[in-house]
């Protein structure tokens, strides 16, 4: 594999760390052959998607214990309440987002996996 050039910034290659659908193709553009093509094409790169779905899986539960942390803190501190709540439920939503994301992830493994067209 080649090294990636020095241009890229950290957040683009946080991107290509966290998001797997950079790597697959459109199948529903195309003739009928670049389709089947771009078929093939993805169902290659899902080798790739069970570690997409352990690093989502890793941020949802650092993000679920976040939220039960700020929620602890809400509950013990009189004069943070309001605050750690706010933050309790900003850390629950980007949880239950990347729940759905885990779930998005692994949807796509089982229909490459499982699918012939």
């Amino acid at each position: 594999m080649a090294p990636l050039p020095e241009n890229y910034s950290l957040v683009y290659l946080l991107y290509l760390y966290l998001w797997p659908f950079w790597m697959f193709k459109d199948v529903t553009r195309g003739t009928l052959l670049e389709r089947a093509a771009a078929y093939r094409h993805n169902r290659e790169k899902r080798v790739f998607l069970p570690g997409y779905i352990v690093k989502w899986s890793i941020i949802f539960a650092l993000l679920l214990c976040l939220c039960m942390y700020f929620e602890e803190a809400a509950r013990n501190s009189a004069n943070l309440t309001f605050s750690c709540t706010v933050l309790a439920c900003g850390a629950g939503i980007l949880a239950t987002t990347a729940l759905v994301v885990t779930i998005v992830i692994c949807i796509g493994h089982l229909l490459l996996t499982h699918w012939e067209r």
